[in-house]
C-alpha cells in the first residue's frame, strides 16, 4: 500500500511539473509573439515614413499642379496608414487598438495640412470615449476617415470661404456609426454615381468592413457608415 501511495504521489508531482513547464513555455511563446508583432508594426511605420519622405522630395521637384495634387493625396493616405501602425506598436493590447487615438492622430494631421490653406474652416470632433477595434480593421477605418475628411476640406468650400466639418463616431446597438458631414457646397451627383478614386476607395473599404454607407449631398455633404462592432474574421494569434 505504501508503495502504491508513493507511486501515485510521484506521478501527480511529475504531471504537475509537466503542466508548469508547458504553461511557462506558452507564456514565453506569447511574449515572443507580442515582441515580434510590435517590431513588425514598428518597422512598417518606419518604412512608410521613408516612402512619405521620398514622395515629399518628388512633390518639391514637380511643376505639374495636377500631378502634385495626386502625389499629395497619396502621401496623405500613406501617412494615415503610418499613424495607425504607430499607435498599434505602442499599444499594450495584441488584439485591439484605441480608436480615439487613431482618429485624433489622423484628424490632427489633416488639420495641419488643410487649415494652412483655409483657416476659416472649423473641424469638430465628437468621438465617443473608450472605443476599441481589432487590428485588421483599424487601417481600413483610418483610411475611410482620412478620405472623407480630405474630400470635405478640398471640395466643400470656396477657397477662402468659411465652413464647418463635423466628424462623429460612436456605438449604436451592435454597430459602430461613423458620420462625416459639412455645411459646404454639396455634390451635384449621387454618391453611387461618382467614379472618383477616393470615393471608390471608401466604398471598397466599407465592403471590407461588412458595413453599409448612406449619402446625402443636397445641403452640404453627409456621409454615414455603419459596420459591426464584432469582426466576423478576427486575427488569429
Amino acid at each position: 500500500m505504501f508503495i502504491l501511495i508513493f507511486i501515485y504521489v510521484h506521478t501527480i508531482k511529475k504531471e504537475q511539473a509537466t503542466i508548469i513547464q508547458h504553461e511557462s513555455q506558452m507564456e514565453m511563446d506569447l511574449k515572443l509573439k507580442s515582441k515580434l508583432l510590435t517590431e513588425i508594426h514598428h518597422r512598417v511605420n518606419n518604412n512608410l515614413q521613408i516612402i512619405s519622405g521620398l514622395m515629399s522630395l518628388q512633390i518639391e521637384s514637380e511643376n505639374d499642379e495636377k500631378l502634385t495634387t495626386s502625389l499629395n493625396l497619396t502621401q496623405n493616405r500613406i501617412n494615415a496608414i503610418a499613424s495607425v501602425h504607430k499607435i498599434i506598436y505602442g499599444s499594450p493590447n495584441l488584439l485591439f487598438v484605441n480608436l480615439n487615438q487613431i482618429f485624433n492622430s489622423i484628424l490632427f494631421n489633416l488639420k495641419l495640412i488643410y487649415l494652412k490653406e483655409n483657416p476659416n474652416i472649423e473641424l469638430r470632433e465628437l468621438i465617443e470615449e473608450g472605443l476599441e477595434m481589432d487590428l485588421d480593421r483599424a487601417i481600413p477605418i483610418g483610411l475611410i476617415l482620412n478620405e472623407l475628411v480630405s474630400n470635405s476640406f478640398r471640395h466643400a468650400f470656396t477657397k477662402e470661404g468659411k465652413g464647418m466639418i463635423e466628424v462623429s463616431l460612436g456605438k449604436l446597438g451592435e454597430e459602430f456609426v461613423l458620420v462625416v458631414k459639412d455645411n459646404g457646397l454639396g455634390l451635384e451627383r449621387e454618391w453611387s454615381e461618382s467614379k472618383g478614386i477616393g470615393i471608390m476607395l471608401v466604398k471598397n473599404l466599407v465592403k471590407q468592413l461588412k458595413g453599409k454607407i448612406s449619402f446625402d449631398g443636397e445641403k452640404g455633404t453627409y456621409v454615414e457608415i455603419k459596420f459591426p462592432l464584432v469582426n466576423v474574421n478576427p486575427i488569429q494569434i
